[in-house]
């Protein structure tokens, strides 16, 4: 079993609101879909983004966009990864592996480099660069790290997720999915430290601890790579998808709740933190677990970080876990964290929410 800290989310400067974005679509959106838009549930009430609302709804060449974006990102990522560490209680030298993601600011060397000269983390810690994950991202290298964790329990993990998705805004697209994008995504970075439960002879005391996992699964729906992609052209990063491409999240869950029975009959969920792609997304997330209503509003923590955040690409599971911590569920509650991202893939941890004081031994 692995442990994972709670994890630290942190946020660019530029708060911007949807009806700024409405106003700017006024403006540059015209064409046959912007009434039809204006009716549709988006879902967000505000987002961050690396730069003014003005500047990020700029026409320009990916050069001049990535350039916004990328020390935007880079310094997110150092800022979560810092606190996630200090929370902790751990030093830079103490981590033995950096998992990073990050897939809409292209850059070589990549982030793993980048932060290990900035944190001053070690010469020869491993790297595990993620590029290309998109949404699912912070799923995924969160069930990397629970499986490294496992093998070598004394190991110490760092997971750094950092995205600024605001680079898909594109003011000439005015598609359908075109104008929804420009809504829905928002820019953060987050981090974590996972680390083995057992066998830790270092005596490190997970003090930040929130979540105890048991398994872990990863799924690639073959046939659907057109369903969500992310393309890199010469005005910038375009984020495309086809129509009723929400419906794809069925043809993960249908594999991922088998998974769940098979680890776990009769699965009585209490809390899960699903990635919120947006309202559609998460009604047929909870259809496709089980619970299509929600009665028991399993998935709040995620519409709130929808509402309040935006969709954060990988970032988003980091900060529906941070949220659900916060809660404090009762130690032991069953947990289900779950991303689905374009390929169509998905990926899912199983475990158990626990409080530093209910980890021992360590």
């Amino acid at each position: 079993m692995a442990i994972v800290s709670k994890p630290t989310v942190v946020f660019p400067e530029h708060l911007v609101h949807t009806a700024e974005i409405e106003r700017e679509m006024e403006v540059s959106g015209q064409g046959p879909y912007l009434d039809r838009v204006k009716g549709f549930e988006i879902g967000v009430e505000q987002r961050y983004f690396a730069a003014p609302l003005d500047v990020v709804a700029k026409p320009g060449k990916m050069e001049e966009r990535n350039n916004i974006a990328l020390p935007v990102m880079q310094s997110l990522a150092v800022e979560a990864c810092n606190d996630a560490l200090d929370q902790a209680g751990l030093r830079p030298e103490d981590i033995d592996c950096i998992i990073t993601s990050n897939s809409t600011t292209p850059s070589t060397p990549g982030l793993d480099v980048y932060l290990v000269n900035k944190l001053g983390l070690r010469s020869d810690v491993q790297r595990m660069p993620a590029t290309q994950l998109g949404c699912v991202g912070g799923a995924h290298t969160l069930a990397w790290a629970a499986r490294l964790a496992d093998a070598m329990p004394t190991m110490r993990i760092l997971v750094v997720l950092s995205e600024t998705l605001s680079t898909v805004y594109q003011p000439h697209d005015n598609s359908l999915p075109g104008l929804l994008w420009r809504q829905l995504f928002g820019d953060s970075a987050g981090a974590c430290v996972v680390t083995g439960s057992s066998g830790n002879g270092r005596n490190w005391l997970p003090r930040n601890a929130c979540l105890m996992t048991d398994a872990s699964w990863q799924y690639v729906v073959k046939g659907t790579m057109g369903t969500y992609e992310l393309q890199f052209r010469a005005d910038g990063t375009h984020f495309l998808s086809k129509a009723g491409a929400h419906k794809a999240v069925r043809t993960a869950t249908k594999p991922l709740r088998e998974w769940i029975d098979s680890i776990t009959p009769a699965w009585e969920p209490e809390v899960v933190i699903g990635h919120p792609g947006g309202p559609a997304v998460l009604r047929n997330l909870a259809a496709g677990l089980g619970f299509p209503d929600d009665p028991k509003g399993i998935l709040d923590d995620a519409w709130n970080s929808l509402k309040q955040d935006g969709n954060l690409g990988g970032v988003a599971v980091l900060r529906i876990l941070a949220r659900a911590a916060e809660r404090k569920p009762a130690p032991g509650s069953d947990a289900l964290l779950v991303a689905i991202g374009p390929g169509v893939t998905g990926a899912a941890i199983h475990g158990t929410m626990v409080g530093s004081d209910a980890i021992s031994g360590t």
